[in-house]
């Protein structure tokens, strides 16, 4: 091999390391066995962002005298001279560091320190010796190239590996499930893991710990009966089962499923919010069948508003055939007033959404 070959061999490998990927590609990343100099590992799932922290753990902290190959640093206060100093020094007894920096907010950091942190980031790529994480617990690393969180974003992204762990689809969710399952020495069907996730809603850590409690109490094969007997339906399920049976006209389960919710002391404006969605989502499926498009075209044009959505949207679609346009508009309307009396008025707020349920029922009959 010539010195030509080497060159583009080095570009190869450079050019696999500077990306943007998801939590799903994480582990084909890894497996690659060639770390990136520098991540920044962010996204809406917080299970995920947690996850893919350890995964580069596992593989890449050092074994050897971790106390003088690792450090991490509270991003809020640490500064940039501090993280270049770190990055510098040479690994003990160890192929390479790690330095782990939880939350630095470059938006917040003086100007003269966001100089520094550019310098230092366009330079931290000739480091084979360190992996610098950038792990963002709260603040959210901007996607958008104008502020600089974006440009911090671009430029790890140019010279390591962004893991933006996005919400995840149903299937994806299912999949993990059946995964940790797996792994506890359980089994889970996946049409019944897919259940769980209708159930107990798509917070990944939340269905992790319903699963926990499976585990212990089913042994090896967690059914749908034991799923029914003791997880807890999310308070984000049982409101979207509400509107899903004002939509069907089932009265009696509504006001049953409102009474179980305040008796739970699940905030109406919260409740409000969840079901207005609903609302929504069947009107613009509506407006969608009538220019011909289908659910997925619809998850299309609305992007990650709809990820991990994709069953409902569905139902959306199928409900939306039973009414017209002015009768799924008057619906919304009055969700907009009930939502403003719940901000604004004294009335108890189990008296208004009472009355808002007999209102859309009687809108239905009226519509007839």
């Amino acid at each position: 091999m010539d010195d030509s070959d080497n060159g583009r061999e080095w570009l190869y490998e450079r050019a696999e390391t500077m990306a943007e990927i998801n939590y799903s590609a994480l582990q084909g990343h890894i497996a690659m066995g060639k770390p990136s100099p520098v991540y920044l590992i962010c996204g809406d799932e917080g299970y995920l962002r947690r996850r893919s922290l350890e995964m580069l753990k596992e593989k890449y902290m050092p074994d050897v005298l971790p106390e003088f190959n690792y450090t991490e640093f509270d991003g809020s206060v640490c500064t940039v001279d501090e993280i270049s100093a770190a990055d510098e020094t040479l690994p003990m007894m160890a192929e390479r560091r790690m330095i782990v920096v939880k939350d630095m907010d470059a938006a917040a950091i003086s100007a003269d320190q966001y100089r520094k942190l550019e310098t230092f980031l366009g330079s931290v790529g000739n480091n084979d010796s360190c992996v610098l994480i950038f792990f963002n617990v709260s603040v959210k690393a901007s996607a958008k190239s104008g502020d600089r969180q974006g440009a911090m974003r671009s430029l790890i992204k140019k010279n390591g590996t962004v893991i933006n762990c996005k919400i995840p689809s149903s299937a994806e969710i299912t999949d993990i499930l059946m995964a940790a399952a797996a792994a506890g020495g359980a089994q889970i069907s996946r049409s019944d893991a897919a259940y769980m996730v209708e159930r107990c809603g798509n917070d990944i850590t939340n269905l992790l710990s319903e699963l926990a409690k499976l585990q212990s109490l089913c042994g090896g094969r967690i059914t749908r009966a034991a799923i029914d007997a003791n997880t807890t339906q999310s308070v984000d399920v049982k409101a979207y089962m509400l509107a899903s049976n004002v939509i069907s006209g089932k009265r009696g389960d509504a006001y049953r499923i409102m009474e179980e919710l305040f008796d739970e002391r699940t905030e109406p404006v919260a409740v409000l919010a969840i079901m207005s969605g609903a609302f929504i989502d069947l009107y613009r499926a509506k407006l969608a069948s009538g220019e011909r498009k289908d659910a997925d075209g619809m998850a299309a044009l609305f992007g990650e508003e709809y990820k991990g959505k994709e069953k409902r949207l569905s139902f959306s679609f199928r409900d939306c055939r039973r009414y017209s346009p002015a009768l799924l508009r008057k619906w919304c309307t009055m969700l907009c007033r009930t939502d403003a009396a719940l901000k604004s008025s004294r009335v108890d707020g189990r008296i208004l959404m009472e009355k808002l349920l007999a209102e859309m029922f009687a809108a239905v009959e009226a519509s007839r």
